[in-house]
């Protein structure tokens, strides 16, 4: 289980943050939506201390910890214990996709390295690229470099699963394909994983719990049947009056 509770953060004067508390079960699908700047990205790289929160708590399974006086233990933990699929990729230029997925595993994990290719081999087989494992990320389309992102996101095994907008650097042709193997990953039920996504029909399908954030607090939070039927606040309501469920339209 993922908890975050209160989390706050500033950028100078800009309070992006406002008392976040949030909880994703082991296993469950838990998506973040809202407009540009509500403050979703910023709230998935507080979880992996790609930013360090102002305030708050934190606790994974049975690991807490003050987020805002976190030790170099406490963040090496959540590093060790997450992953994050990030918009671009972010893959190792001149290693191939065998050798993406396979760094973690060796570097981190101390996998001998047949092992480590043996098991990045099927990870890359479950993502649809058997036939790439020696391609390098330039020779791979963006939708097949996300693709060996996850692959390298999953390789270690994390509690938690942090995508933020996994998509939004594709083509619409390559949404699809991406999406699909999310779908596949979170049917396993082996993460707590937290989504970043524009993709709303997407969310509708995929999700077990939204979160709706506006300015940097959760104004609604339920199921999706919830969240987009019956919005409670007027923001919310304006937001998905732009949704319509069912067909494939991206804020």
């Amino acid at each position: 289980m993922l908890q975050l509770s209160g989390l706050q953060k500033w950028f100078n004067k800009h309070h992006v943050l406002k008392g976040i508390d949030l909880t994703a079960e082991n296993g469950e699908v838990v998506a973040v939506i809202g407009a540009s700047g509500s403050g979703k990205s910023t709230l998935l790289r507080c979880v992996d201390f790609l930013e360090m929160p102002d305030e708050g708590a934190m606790r994974l399974d049975e690991y807490s910890f003050d987020a805002s006086k976190a030790t170099k233990q406490d963040i090496m933990y959540m590093r060790r214990n997450t992953a994050m699929v990030f918009q671009n990729f972010n893959l190792f230029k001149y290693k191939t996709a065998l050798e993406n997925v396979t760094e973690g595993l060796i570097t981190v994990r101390k996998t001998p390295k047949a092992q480590a290719e043996n098991a990045a081999r099927e990870l890359l087989d479950k993502v649809g690229l058997s036939d790439r494992v020696e391609y390098y990320p330039d020779k791979l389309s963006g939708g097949q470099q996300q693709r060996v992102a996850i692959a390298r996101s999953i390789a270690l095994n994390p509690k938690a699963l942090l995508l933020d907008e996994p998509t939004s650097a594709l083509d619409p042709e390559m949404i699809a394909e991406v999406l699909s193997v999310i779908k596949k990953i979170a049917a396993e039920r082996k993460h707590a994983m937290i989504i970043v996504s524009h993709e709303m029909n997407f969310v509708y399908e995929i999700a077990d719990k939204v979160l709706f954030l506006d300015d940097g607090s959760v104004i609604e939070e339920g199921t999706p049947k919830a969240v987009f039927g019956s919005p409670k606040t007027e923001r919310a309501k304006q937001f998905i009056s732009r949704v319509n469920i069912g067909n494939n339209y991206v804020i």
